[in-house]
């Protein structure tokens, strides 16, 4: 399955809407995605304060996790251990701040790697 968004229309994406995979995610907040609607620019970068579709993405991981399938997840989303089952299976219920504050402490607690500085 391949984790394919669909970004909203706002001024990062030229006020069209995109299709995009989440390529990489960084330290403060942004968001770098690969283009997959042949539109310019292929590769383009979101911030924290640009619309993001995060339920429509978390939905997406948890179904590759459940298969243990991350070859379309960015390496940032990629579990360094197995996730409990009951994180598994309540996440998918919360409103969209508290699943990032999940995935925020999953990643304090080792879970997943570290986010590095944009480059």
């Amino acid at each position: 399955m391949s984790l394919i968004l669909t970004i909203p229309a706002q001024p990062a994406t030229q006020m069209t809407e995109r299709q995009a995979a989440l390529f990489a995610c960084y330290k403060d907040g942004s968001l770098l995605l690969d283009s997959l609607d042949y539109k310019k620019p292929a590769r383009f970068m979101l911030t924290k304060d640009d619309v993001f579709p995060w339920d429509e993405f978390i939905g997406k991981m948890l179904y590759l996790w459940q298969l243990g399938d991350y070859r379309d997840l960015p390496q940032q989303f990629r579990p360094q251990k197995r996730i409990p089952q009951f994180v598994l299976d309540g996440i998918g219920k919360e409103p969209t701040a508290s699943k990032l504050k999940i995935l925020a402490t999953l990643r304090q607690q080792g879970y997943f790697p570290t986010l590095t500085n944009r480059k």
